[in-house]
């Protein structure tokens, strides 16, 4: 997706996209707007950790 939406905006030279599906989300949209990408970029963190930590735990 994030990348569709790049090659999309490059090719018809528009805006890049900044922010992804967790930006958007209704759980982000209720905190500030100066916490929304901050908060963002934390729960990918954390997700991303927790992805790792399953696919190496055995």
């Amino acid at each position: 997706g994030a990348e569709k939406a790049l090659f999309r905006a490059l090719k018809t030279r528009s805006k890049t996209p900044k922010y992804g599906l967790l930006y958007h989300s209704t759980y982000i949209g209720r905190a500030g707007l100066k916490n929304k990408g901050r908060i963002s970029r934390y729960l990918a963190n954390k997700c991303s950790i927790a992805s790792r930590i399953d696919c190496f735990s055995g």
